[in-house]
């Protein structure tokens, strides 16, 4: 594959390249250190797959290179981001939005291990997301949301909304703006609690509870101890995984290769709300949260995986889809009609217990 590094630190492109030059699969084009090159060389060599630095120094930073090139030469687009907490902005949910595909966490200083655990996460990362399905967009203001929602499929009609006292979402590679478009389309105040399982690299949750809140809805990382209201959109923490325990939230370590455990969160919601609740099961590569969402249906509960080809991903709807684990398999815009409908249905009284 060829792929594309855009990074202006020299240390951090030597440390990169030292790893990707040694893959013979992956052939190197010439670096580039700032948003306009990096757009040139897109157009010009058209990439499998860009690494993406977002600090960039030349007048055009890496969420305006992204905007540009998903409009003029879509690509899947990788961003490295050092920035964990960016006061008054936040650049690595700003690319989400604007196309990117998925975030890796710049390398630190750390030894052996530390180094091992990164070469092993970039070299997957690269070869799945080199597949990527992208679509490109026409150029937007970064403050508007900017995930391809697409409308309802002709002769396939949302399921009937019913009575909901928990929505559960779980979601990975390609998720969080399509998470943020469907919290949207949730009537606010919700008259449910919602709680997202979301893979996300550790230390970016905060960014997402908060970026989630522009939504209107309020959001929060989930710490765990706490009782589950409605109308409160609870965020997993990036290193453990969150479950349901007698009508509140407790957080436990991680018994999966995935984290946070979509498969866990949905278990416990099965175990508690049973028909009463919602699983969303949204694009993202493994198979996490396709047993989960089997065991909801089982109890009763609408269960609901993303269709295939609006998956930038379509690893964990396609496992549940096989399982037989979904109800319905919906599109976004379908997924959004139905978040509007269920805002606008009464919950049950407790919704605790199977149904």
């Amino acid at each position: 594959m060829k792929l594309l590094l855009v990074e202006d630190s020299r240390s951090v492109v030597a440390f990169l390249e030292q790893i990707l030059r040694r893959e013979p699969d992956i052939e190197l084009l010439p670096h580039v250190a700032n948003g306009r090159d990096a757009v040139v060389a897109v157009q010009r060599w058209s990439p499998q797959l860009v690494l993406m630095d977002l600090v960039l120094p030349g007048g055009m930073d890496g969420v305006e290179a992204i905007t540009e090139i998903m409009a003029t030469a879509p690509c899947p687009i990788v961003v490295l981001s050092g920035q964990l907490e960016t006061p008054g902005r936040d650049r690595t949910f700003e690319s989400l939005r604007a196309g990117a595909v998925d975030v890796l966490a710049k390398p630190t200083v750390g030894g052996l291990d530390a180094v091992k655990e990164f070469r092993e996460r970039l070299l997957r990362t690269v070869r799945v997301m080199a597949h990527a399905r992208v679509v490109g967009r026409r150029r937007m203001s970064l403050r508007t949301p900017a995930v391809v929602t697409p409308p309802p499929s002709q002769g396939v009609a949302a399921p009937e909304p019913r009575p909901c006292s928990l929505l559960a979402i779980g979601g990975s590679t390609g998720a969080p703006p399509l998470v943020f478009e469907l919290l949207k389309a949730l009537p606010s105040p919700a008259p449910f609690p919602v709680v997202v399982a979301q893979h996300i690299v550790r230390g970016f949750e905060p960014g997402f509870a908060k970026w989630l809140g522009g939504t209107g809805h309020r959001t929060m990382v989930a710490q765990g101890g706490e009782w589950l209201e409605p109308g409160v959109v609870y965020v997993s923490p990036a290193d453990r995984d969150l479950v349901v325990r007698g009508g509140k939230l407790q957080t436990q370590t991680s018994r999966g290769v995935a984290v946070p455990s979509v498969d866990a969160l949905f278990e416990s919601v099965a175990g508690f709300y049973g028909s009463r609740a919602v699983g969303l099961l949204l694009t993202g590569m493994g198979e996490d949260g396709a047993r989960g969402l089997l065991t909801m249906r089982q109890t009763g509960a609408l269960t609901v995986a993303q269709e295939g080809t609006s998956c930038v991903v379509d690893g964990m709807p396609g496992a549940a889809r096989a399982l037989g684990a979904a109800s319905q398999t919906l599109t976004p815009g379908e997924m959004s009609a139905l978040m509007a409908a269920l805002g606008r249905t009464t919950p049950s009284p407790s919704g605790r217990g199977p149904g």
